[in-house]
């Protein structure tokens, strides 16, 4: 397809229709085991939590993975098989499900021990395959790869403190979900699946380099955060029960009134937070604007040529330069390859002025993002200097 437009368009409509599926999903499963009122509150939570509304419409593999995971738990009372390839594919979206995998081998294996030995022999087909796929392409620029390297090199202490820091800040970002959540896993009889299937998630993220490294408001905390909402309704209702008994005031409003009420709160507070804090300069939780993206392409289309190179930001790989380097927040690195353009977020450099003046690089900026253009060979090595991002934790 020639038309970046509808590359860019297609890609977040694939992206949106997957995150509506996940909420659908997440909520008969939840309906199934709790009835329609957790159902409704626990979806709900999810559906306003921020790194949904942050990354429901991204390209991004989260929700692909969590699609297929939730697509297990879906199947595998009718459909054990479909459940077992979902559970492989679940993997092969997104890697950090690896680590989930046995967990659900061993939960079918409770539950389901006449389909177990089928259900491991489909599920590892996928598993095996994309193993396979990253030991061959790249195992060492492979998730599995980065995460392990940035563990060993920050060291444990560090990666203790790191990780003390985004499980504080993950009980702000989602204090609802999480409170309804270990409610109900206190109140269940049969506590297997959120034990086998949830938790595992969850403490995943303890070694997941992108969740340490800038916390919970990430997109790494996407699954985990569908997992917990299947049981967050039905938790809120037990939690609120036993709370309006021992103190009446909180029963002279329901439930879905105080639930309402939180989450109005947290969505104005949240975008407030965004505004002052984010350090690409957004302005609002929502502020990945396609309108920008479509005033960068129109500067890469008009001014780009198929022989320069290109880092920073996926732009100029969606209109097929070849000669493009992924800098993500490694702006330093790319720099140091000195490319003809650089496209970033304006808050993550600085630019010489005089470079500007005497027109050794040329600059535009559209909201959040700054394209910049090397009219002399090296100047962006020479007059772009890195900002360190780091006074917030990277909404």
């Amino acid at each position: 397809m020639n038309n970046v437009d509808a590359r860019v368009f297609l890609l977040r409509l694939a992206t949106a229709l997957v995150t509506l599926a996940d909420i659908l999903l997440v909520y008969e499963l939840s309906r199934r085991r709790f009835g329609e009122r957790a159902a409704f509150l626990g979806t709900i939570t999810f559906l306003l939590s921020f790194v949904v509304l942050r990354y429901g419409s991204r390209y991004t593999l989260e929700p692909w993975g969590v699609l297929f995971i939730l697509l297990a738990l879906y199947t595998l009372e009718e459909r054990p098989l479909l459940s077992a390839l979902s559970a492989g594919l679940a993997f092969a979206a997104r890697e950090t499900w690896l680590t989930t995998y046995p967990f659900m081998v061993f939960y079918v294996w409770r539950r389901r021990r006449g389909d177990f030995r089928r259900f491991v022999a489909v599920s590892l087909l996928p598993v095996a395959f994309n193993l396979t796929a990253i030991y061959i392409i790249s195992l060492h620029r492979s998730p599995l790869g980065y995460n392990l390297r940035a563990l060993i090199h920050c060291g444990f202490p560090e990666i203790l403190s790191m990780a003390w820091t985004s499980w504080i800040q993950f009980v702000v970002a989602f204090p609802i979900q999480l409170a309804g959540f270990v409610f109900a896993v206190y109140v269940m009889e049969n506590r297997d699946e959120p034990l086998l299937i949830v938790l595992p998630s969850v403490l995943t993220l303890n070694f997941v380099s992108g969740f340490l490294l800038n916390g919970p408001f990430e997109r790494y905390t996407f699954g985990p955060l569908a997992l917990m909402s299947i049981y967050s309704g039905y938790g809120l209702i037990k939690l609120y029960d036993a709370v309006s008994r021992k103190a009446p005031i909180v029963g002279k409003m329901s439930l879905e009134r105080w639930v309402a009420l939180f989450l109005i709160f947290q969505l104005l507070a949240f975008n407030a937070a965004v505004v002052k804090l984010s350090s690409i300069g957004a302005n609002g939780i929502q502020d990945y604007g396609y309108w920008h993206d479509r005033e960068v392409f129109s500067v890469l289309e008009g001014y780009g040529s198929l022989e320069d190179s290109f880092g920073g930001t996926p732009h100029p790989a969606l209109l097929g330069f070849e000669d493009w380097t992924w800098a993500d927040r490694n702006i330093t690195g790319v720099l140091n390859i000195s490319p003809d353009w650089l496209v970033t977020f304006r808050s993550w450099v600085s630019v010489d002025r005089g470079a500007l003046t005497s027109g050794a690089i040329e600059m535009w900026t559209f909201g959040p993002y700054v394209v910049i253009h090397a009219r002399q060979e090296g100047a962006i090595k020479e007059y772009v200097i890195p900002v360190d991002p780091s006074s917030w934790r990277r909404w």
